[in-house]
């Protein structure tokens, strides 16, 4: 038989075992809570990854590649916000970058930056012209295994490396047959070169003929831009016919500087 003294002692020691696993349980949500904003800190001011959904960017960045990208190439800036609180450059000609769409700052884009503020940018017959000069470029032609896995129709395009200030990378355009001659021209056939505004930069998509960009929407505001896209971290597609997606482990960790 369970004496008064004992219930007397039973009943505190009870209540204190509550009292004990709710404030553990309070301890592990906050520390769950800190954790949280820790990790999205982290992803809006120093590094993100992201799916890459077009084919704007083709063979460069491939459809189903999931791109690491280094918010701290340029500044490093308050979570949550677009303030920079430290800066040390800004996008350099060559350099991919992630930045926020201009007519729609909820959608993140990846583009090429081709021109800096201050630069004359201008495409004369398909050729891009930087400053009244032509951007040396060579047919790729001869050897097109950079496309074999592309979600583009492969069969209209022809395939250079254009060398852009000294940085060689992949560009894709239509065949002659398949595009609109005017396409060829930017800002237009008999016009003059358009000026980067201060604060902005240009960026164009290396699948030039399949690439809404600066030419389309404008500059980018250097407030935009969230970092600087840096490799590969993994990549799927799925062959047209197919119906089971295909992992491109060629890909895995492929540093995007060309």
């Amino acid at each position: 038989m369970t004496s008064q003294t004992d219930m007397d002692t039973v009943a505190p020691t009870t209540q204190s075992a509550l009292v004990q696993e709710k404030k553990s349980w309070g301890e592990s949500i906050k520390s769950l809570a800190i954790l949280i904003i820790c990790v999205l800190a982290i992803r809006w001011s120093v590094a993100s990854p992201y799916y890459v959904p077009t084919s704007s960017m083709e063979p460069t960045i491939k459809v189903g590649d999931r791109l690491l990208a280094w918010k701290l190439a340029y500044n490093l800036k308050i979570p949550f916000t677009d303030t920079a609180i430290f800066s040390w450059g800004t996008p350099s000609r060559g350099d991919i970058i992630v930045f926020k769409y201009p007519r729609d700052p909820s959608i993140d884009y990846v583009k090429r930056v081709v021109a800096v503020a201050g630069d004359d940018v201008q495409l004369r017959d398909d050729v891009l012209y930087i400053n009244g000069k032509a951007e040396e470029r060579i047919d790729h032609n001869s050897d097109r295994s950079a496309i074999d896995d592309i979600v583009d129709e492969k069969e209209h395009k022809l395939l250079f490396r254009e060398n852009l200030e000294g940085l060689e990378h992949w560009v894709m355009q239509h065949k002659p047959e398949y595009k609109s001659a005017l396409r060829a021209w930017w800002p237009d056939v008999d016009g003059q070169p358009y000026k980067v505004p201060q604060g902005s930069v240009f960026c164009m998509g290396d699948n030039r003929d399949n690439s809404s960009d600066s030419r389309v929407w404008g500059d980018v505001p250097l407030i935009n831009v969230r970092g600087r896209a840096l490799f590969v971290v993994w990549s799927i597609w799925t062959p047209k016919g197919d119906a089971i997606p295909k992992l491109r482990f060629d890909r895995f960790g492929k540093w995007l500087d060309t």
